[in-house]
């Protein structure tokens, strides 16, 4: 009973709050950070250690080849750093974590990815994985114990631990709630391009009742990607190679450009047309759309290199409330729904809307530019 409660309360905070939290659907003007973690480092943080190799030193050495091929591939996208060499962020192993997301967070990060390299009880454990938080308790009990070996247990705190009736706790299951598709998804993308490299593939792991203090308190999506087991021999072999590391950067790398691109073209979804009438009919009142207003908020729902010379093909019923504006990049077209002279008004039609066009998000503009 406790827990529904909690879900309740959840629930409504997402719906009324108008705070900082609710922002996080509303595209930044000033384009896409992502954070890149190399986990452990420092002299107390080595991580997993075998075959004369550690954890901190293979996780840094693929996080730095990752941020080059990101400036290479992507120069449009702010690549920040929770480090840069052999360093640790704290002297305590939880505070040392918790640096890591509040970097994130200040950096006003879209992405959060931790890399991270895996260990077993066993040599014959093998292949990689993404680890994400959910809600879903059901997905966590079906899912397998934890698998590494390391005895690193401030790695991750239990929930049972954590004060639930604090206001910290009911935030962080709101970002959650809203986060936990996206990871996945981001999660899977991950593995396709591990798969292709013809890396074996575990899949998105969510470990039962465990909180991971590297990404609970991430205000964006956030992953952490075990990139193989060095208790496996040919797979430390591998991840310590100067080719292994770099066709994982490749994989990584290009998990993130799809996921940033995804995000920029959006992909249509055809789910009929009875929502789009409902939509239609709610936004149409004069209590819901402002079609006067020349500076406010829409709803994204795909951007294009060039413009579209038929919307009613495109957009079906939702075509009258589509405009086009002018944004940056090489899709500059931007086709949106409703003009709204607040966020909550746009925030009341986006989960509606998102029911059609599944990655629609919010943004401000201003006569027919975006900010």
């Amino acid at each position: 009973m406790r827990k529904v409660l909690l879900y309740i309360l959840v629930a409504t905070l997402l719906i009324w709050s108008n705070n900082a939290l609710a922002m996080q659907n509303v595209a930044s003007p000033k384009g896409r950070v992502v954070v890149l973690d190399a986990g452990h480092g420092g002299p107390s943080r080595p991580g997993a250690a075998y075959g004369g190799k550690t954890e901190k030193e293979l996780n840094l050495k693929v996080t730095l080849k990752v941020k080059e091929l990101l400036n290479k591939k992507m120069p449009n996208l702010t690549v920040h750093l929770t480090r840069s060499s052999d360093v640790e962020l704290h002297t305590n192993k939880v505070s040392d974590n918790l640096q890591r997301p509040k970097m994130a967070n200040e950096k006003g990060a879209d992405l959060f990815v931790s890399i991270h390299a895996n260990a077993a009880g066993d040599n014959v454990t093998s292949g990689a994985e993404v680890i994400v938080l959910s809600l879903d308790g059901k997905t966590q009990g079906q899912t397998q114990r934890r698998t590494t070996a390391s005895k690193d247990n401030e790695d991750y705190i239990h929930i049972d631990n954590i004060d639930k009736t604090s206001l910290a706790y009911i935030e962080a299951l709101s970002i959650l709630m809203n986060n936990d598709p996206i990871n996945r998804t981001f999660g899977e993308i991950v593995g396709t391009k591990f798969k292709s490299i013809g890396r074996k593939w575990r899949g998105v792991k969510v470990y039962p009742e465990k909180v991971w203090t590297v990404l609970y308190p991430l205000r964006a999506p956030g992953v952490i990607i075990e990139m193989g087991f060095m208790t496996c021999p040919s797979e430390l072999e591998y991840m310590a190679s100067e080719s292994g590391q770099l066709a994982i950067a490749t994989a990584i790398s290009d998990a993130i450009i799809e996921y940033f691109e995804r995000l920029e073209q959006m992909t249509i979804r055809d789910e009929g047309t009875a929502v789009a009438k409902e939509v239609t009919t709610a936004t149409e009142t004069k209590a819901e759309v402002k079609a006067s207003v020349k500076e406010g908020y829409t709803i994204q729902l795909m951007a294009s290199a060039s413009q579209l010379t038929d919307k009613a093909k495109r957009f079906g019923e939702l075509s009258s409330g589509v405009i086009e504006l002018i944004g940056k990049g090489s899709y500059k077209y931007k086709y949106c729904y409703g003009e709204y002279a607040t966020l909550s008004e746009a925030k009341a039609h986006l989960e509606r809307v998102s029911q059609i066009f599944g990655d629609a998000y919010i943004v401000q503009y201003k006569g027919n530019e975006l900010k």
